[in-house]
C-alpha cells in the first residue's frame, strides 16, 4: 500500500550536464511514474515499449517529440503525448530553457527496445 497518494511533481526533478535525467517518483503493481529533466541540447533516445503504454505530461518548457518514421512535433508545457505499445517515441530539447515532463508507464515493467528514427 502506498504511504501517500499525492506527490509534489517537481520536487524530484534532477538535471545533469551529461544527459537527460530520469528519476522514479513511485512504482506500484499497476504503474510506474517518473520525472525527467532535459537541458537544452539533450536527447531522450528514440525507443519503444513492447509491453505497455508510455504517457508523457509536459510540465515545463518544450521538446521536439519523435513520432517515428522521421516524423516529430512540438510538445509544450500543458500538453500530453501518448505512445501506445511498440510506438516509437523520444525527444530532443532544441530550445534554450530546461524541459520537465512526467512519464507514466502503464505497467511497472513495459520493456525497452532501442529504435531508429
Amino acid at each position: 500500500m502506498m504511504k501517500s497518494r499525492v506527490f509534489p511533481l517537481e520536487a524530484d526533478v534532477r538535471f545533469s550536464d551529461e544527459s537527460a535525467t530520469v528519476t522514479e517518483i513511485i512504482k506500484t503493481k499497476n504503474a510506474s511514474i517518473a520525472i525527467w529533466g532535459v537541458k537544452p541540447g539533450q536527447i531522450v533516445e528514440a525507443h519503444c515499449h513492447p509491453d505497455g503504454q508510455d504517457t508523457w505530461v509536459m510540465l515545463r518548457g518544450a521538446l521536439t517529440y519523435y513520432l517515428g518514421n522521421g516524423q516529430s512535433q512540438s510538445l509544450n508545457a500543458g500538453e500530453v503525448a501518448i505512445a501506445d505499445k511498440n510506438q516509437i517515441h523520444g525527444a530532443v530539447n532544441d530550445n534554450s530553457e530546461d524541459a520537465v515532463f512526467i512519464s507514466i508507464y502503464s505497467a511497472p515493467q513495459i520493456g525497452y527496445e532501442k529504435a531508429s528514427l
